[in-house]
């Protein structure tokens, strides 16, 4: 049967081999340019021309950052199940003339070995990697190889070291704090300084935590449905209130619950027997549980309710995450993995890449991240992995994206959080009169051009047109909490951050202001976010102990934040906490962070 060669996607690129392009759009009223392409309107916010005209993008670039597949990627991905896995690497390149970054695959025989950050590389037409259809069919795609380079030969490229140049992973941080001793400002104008500063600030956004609780993190077999119910009812306990005091709960959904997740408000309410609350459902990936908190917070500051219940719970399935069943051309999700197989770790492997290119960091660096959190991890009875890890562990664990070990990626878990917030009168007239506050939560998103490849996208915006903001989203999601709560990063005593990977971490000390960026390293060598340190991060043991609970994580690190604050953690408590902070991203631009004080 004679093959037929069908586009992967329609549209994005030229079939004609000889003159083989990428195809996006292009605003005729701003310039701005699209890929994928985008034919309906411009979202350049500040323009809103709907006419768009197809133009062919540039065929040369240089490598952005790399990584590869060493394991199979799940559907929508379409490979042969029966035929021995080939890994292929994934490159993600800038183009120098659009100002964007664009991931493909590498040309087959193009290793990640073969690869080096700043590389020039050129587009050439291929199939898709492991892909062939029942009925003999291939799909067509795109490549990217380094320049001079023919079948089997190997180009000469840039160092992996560190770079002059120094360019941010990130745009840069407004503020730096712990690791770079600058005094910042805080939203009044003042300057924020020291633990005591944090409690001469404005508590008229104040609500009350009068109840933290939890379901350990483990693989039980069982619904999200009774962990979460254990959870509440934990929480409830530790307030000492009934569940028929509660006037409203707000539940944080999961996408692997069928209809009783979307709903995970009401979900929780029967569960907990029905009483007449009002429920709320929130969803925002990975910032679901932050946004949950700040939407009761909301009820409760509008006078909406005095008391809530905020609940997250999830039974994920291991491996890895996957998009919703069915085919959906439209949705970003599906689309990186049917088109490049492109999972959570391919994205972590690159951000671990290009701090290494450009900051000079090891992969013993990332690895100690993990020793530092398992041994916090080790100490949390909520914990999945309450064993410590060694570097070396680290290092003799297998490869999922490189320069990824199994080791540096976090897992994915059942578990179940929960809060009970109230009023600052409510937890007066039952006799707590030094709560722990939640004084600011941020619901941060990204300014366009959004110029950092980031989940899900298989593109990021082009700079072309508009100049790049500032301070990049990342950033921004911590340092809106704290103009919100009037601090600064230096008035912390711990932090809870996201650290789907080892890298991410060090990620996130620079984007919390804890350091200038490519400073982040040192501030781990030098024991600063260990247990013990000057400013201790993940105290919890952090997802590295925890995996991963998509619509619970985030509730967790209050409750963590909840427990250091009122001196309640054993064997990880921090001394003399006052002030912490988590901070969390999910998909499609969510990001949130809780700052808690006493």
């Amino acid at each position: 049967m004679a093959q037929t060669r069908k586009p992967v996607v329609p549209g994005w690129f030229d079939q004609d081999a000889a003159g083989f392009r990428l195809l996006g759009t292009c605003c005729r009223a701003c310039g701005a340019v699209f890929f994928p392409r985008e034919d309906t309107f411009c979202r350049n916010p500040a323009c809103g021309g709907d006419d768009l005209a197809e133009v062919p993008l540039s065929r040369r670039g240089t490598v952005w950052s790399y990584t590869d597949a060493r394991y199979r990627p799940p559907s929508p991905y379409v490979s042969d199940p029966e035929a021995e896995w080939r890994p292929y690497a994934l490159v993600a390149v800038e183009l120098a003339e659009e100002r964007m970054v664009v991931l493909g695959q590498a040309a087959p025989g193009v290793r990640a070995a073969d690869l080096r950050v700043g590389m020039e590389v050129e587009l050439v037409p291929g199939t898709v990697a492991g892909y062939e259809g029942d009925d003999g069919d291939v799909r067509t795609t795109w490549h990217w190889r380094p320049c001079g380079r023919g079948p089997g030969g190997v180009a000469e490229g840039a160092s992996d070291g560190p770079r002059a140049e120094t360019a941010s992973l990130h745009p840069p941080t407004p503020r730096r704090g712990v690791g770079g001793g600058e005094k910042t400002e805080g939203a009044s104008g003042r300057r924020a300084g020291g633990g005591s500063g944090a409690r001469g600030t404005s508590s008229s956004g104040d609500v009350a935590v009068l109840g933290a609780g939890m379901h350990p993190w483990g693989k039980w077999g069982r619904s999200f449905v009774e962990y979460g119910t254990k959870a509440a009812r934990e929480a409830l306990a530790d307030a000492g209130l009934d569940w028929r005091a509660v006037q409203s709960v707000v539940g944080a959904d999961t996408v692997r619950g069928g209809y009783p997740g979307y709903v995970a408000g009401a979900t929780f309410a029967k569960a907990l027997g029905w009483q007449g609350a009002r429920v709320t459902s929130v969803y925002a990936a990975c910032a679901s549980g932050a946004q949950a908190i700040g939407a009761a917070r909301a009820q409760i500051l509008s006078g909406m309710a005095e008391v809530a219940l905020v609940v997250g719970a999830d039974a994920a399935p291991k491996g890895f995450f996957t998009p919703a069943g069915g085919d959906r051309p439209d949705d970003p999700d599906w689309l990186r993995f049917r088109v490049l197989g492109a999972t959570n770790p391919a994205y972590f492997g690159l951000y671990a890449r290009r701090r290494m290119a450009l900051y000079g960091e090891t992969t013993d660096d990332f690895a100690q991240v993990k020793v530092k959190n398992s041994a916090a991890g080790a100490a949390n009875p909520y914990a999945r992995y309450r064993k410590r890890v060694t570097a070396r562990e680290v290092a003799a664990s297998a490869v999922v994206c490189d320069p990824l070990r199994l080791l540096d990626i976090c897992a994915t878990s059942d578990g179940a959080a929960a809060l009970v917030l109230t009023s600052m009168d409510f937890a007066r007239r039952h006799g707590v009169t030094d709560p722990v506050r939640i004084r600011a939560v941020s619901t941060a998103t990204p300014r366009y051009p959004r110029t950092v490849l980031d989940l899900p996208d298989i593109a990021t915006d082009s700079a072309a047109a508009v100049p790049e903001p500032a301070a990049g989203f990342r950033a921004s999601i911590a340092h809106t909490a704290y103009e919100e709560a009037g601090i600064g990063p230096e008035d912390l005593s711990l932090a809870e951050v996201y650290d789907l990977s080892t890298a991410l971490e060090l990620e996130w000390y620079e984007d919390l202001g804890l350091c200038g960026a490519g400073e982040a390293a040192k501030l781990l060598r030098d024991g600063t976010t260990a247990l013990g340190g000057r400013l201790p991060v993940n105290s919890s043991g952090g997802l590295a102990s925890f995996g991963e609970a998509v619509p619970a994580q985030a509730i967790a690190q209050v409750c963590e934040l909840t427990w250091q604050l009122r001196g309640q953690a054993g064997a990880r408590q921090v001394a003399d906490a006052r002030v912490g902070v988590s901070a969390n991203q999910g998909l499609f631009g969510h990001g949130s962070a809780v700052v808690a004080v006493r």
